[in-house]
């Protein structure tokens, strides 16, 4: 197998295995951002669908925690993170460690050696931690979009 087809495997993986954050995160945004603010949770998975660099990422990320108050704010009930700097906290550390997982685990199957100290070893690192951000954000908003669709009592919401 091709070590592109390796790749998208390895990732696939570790997407299974960040699947409840991603659910906690998107469940985290539906309480935080609401409905009325779908646009901003399509612009994240669009920016991290179209970009080439994860931190454009992260800028989008940075920008909507300083401009609006419900990406700070933390869930009812909870003194935790708000969602902004909560996602931010989970791409920059957990989404790191899984990027650092794939290319261990690639580099005992494959004999190229993917590390951070040649060219195209960072290439490959930044390639596998964008593909894990996409997945990661495809997911989460995935669940927004399910919480938001909810009413109060679990049920789907009704057009009017």
């Amino acid at each position: 197998m091709n070590l592109e087809m390796q790749i998208i495997r390895e990732v696939s993986n570790e997407a299974e295995d960040f699947y409840q954050d991603a659910v906690d995160l998107g469940h985290h945004a539906a309480e935080a951002l609401k409905a009325r603010h779908r646009s901003q949770m399509t612009g994240l998975e669009n920016i991290a669908e179209s970009s080439f660099k994860t931190s454009d990422v992260f800028d989008y990320i940075k920008k909507q925690t300083a401009r609006f108050p419900h990406w700070r704010q933390a869930p009812s009930g909870q003194a935790a993170q708000g969602f902004g700097p909560r996602l931010q906290a989970y791409l920059e550390n957990d989404l790191a460690q899984s990027r650092d997982n794939v290319c261990s685990h690639l580099s005992g199957v494959n004999a190229t050696s993917i590390s951070d100290t040649s060219y195209e070893g960072k290439q490959t690192r930044r390639r596998i931690y964008l593909l894990l951000i996409r997945q990661f954000i495809r997911s989460m908003v995935v669940e927004y979009e399910y919480q938001v669709s909810q009413d109060a009592n679990g049920q789907p919401r009704r057009e009017r």
